[in-house]
């Protein structure tokens, strides 16, 4: 049995779909107040078996049940949650379960301080000090889905008002990774060994400068959109003004001051240890398009 914790993020629905897929029972950890609409949708696959189980991580008590009954766990909660990290690892030592992998994020890898890698980098810590037979995953910006953050959001913006607004040169690279290579990548560690004690980088085919990828959804695209370009420093200046007026900032002067940064990342040691191969961005991105296309 794997326990998935977690599971109602949005790569969870896809996390479980590939379990299925490798013929694993699988239990969900979920709150009582949790939408599971995602996952039942996918849980409906004939001839398999997925449970629900209630708890939070709020309560080392409430999830050691489910812990003792897995032969192996996956750790979804983002892991700038700390304390949330350290109620689990204390449940987890309670009982026999040593295996899990745990998914963190090339976040800890950008080269200027931030409060939420920090978070990241001291769970991570927790996680290597622990006894546990771990494997920590770090994909890049994933993308895929019809309620992820980052393309999905982009492409109903854009669909809605004709155009979409850059940050900089557009210059600096990306790797972006396709959800289903995520997924893909978990259930490929999941029993193998050589993965154990180890933390790998999980990222796109390729790097893409900014300009690139914008292209590339353009593209894809069946509506043209114009793309208006502002600098860093006055869309900096500009947001810090607007955050003074209202508190409901999509995005903050901070995160636009990431927007140069290069992120691309190896992923050398994850294709040799287990066959990881990510789909290239085109592919990936026409891919939602046509999704995103069927649900409106």
């Amino acid at each position: 049995m794997v326990l998935v914790i977690g599971a109602t993020g949005f790569l969870g629905p896809h996390v479980l779909g590939k379990l299925l897929e490798n013929n694993y029972r699988v239990n969900c950890l979920v709150r009582t107040d949790s939408n599971k609409s995602g996952l039942e949708k996918v849980s409906r696959s004939p001839g398999k078996e997925v449970k629900f189980s209630a708890g939070t991580l709020q309560s080392g008590d409430s999830i050691i049940s489910a812990i003792k009954d897995a032969d192996a766990i996956i750790y979804m909660v983002d892991l700038k949650h700390t304390q949330l990290l350290k109620n689990f690892l204390g449940a987890v030592n309670r009982t026999d379960t040593k295996r899990v992998v745990f998914i963190s994020s090339t976040t800890v890898l950008i080269p200027i301080e931030d409060k939420i890698k920090e978070k990241k980098i001291n769970s991570e810590k927790l996680i290597k000090k622990s006894k546990l037979d771990y494997t920590i995953l770090r994909p890049s910006m994933i993308y895929g889905c019809p309620d992820d953050t980052n393309f999905s959001k982009m492409i109903r913006f854009i669909k809605k008002r004709g155009f979409f607004i850059t940050f900089g040169s557009g210059d600096n690279l990306i790797q972006p990774i396709y959800v289903g290579d995520v997924a893909s990548a978990v259930a490929s560690v999941l029993e193998n060994k050589k993965t154990y004690g180890k933390t790998y980088n999980l990222a796109g085919q390729k790097p893409l400068k900014y300009n690139d990828m914008i292209k590339i959804v353009k593209s894809r695209m069946d509506k043209q959109f114009k793309v208006i370009k502002l600098p860093i420093g006055l869309s900096k200046s500009l947001i810090s003004i607007y955050g003074k007026i209202s508190k409901n900032l999509a995005l903050t002067p901070e995160q636009i001051e990431r927007m140069e940064i290069d992120k691309c990342y190896s992923y050398e040691e994850a294709k040799r240890d287990f066959g990881f191969s990510p789909i290239s961005f085109e592919n990936g991105i026409e891919k939602l398009i046509k999704e995103l296309d069927q649900n409106l």
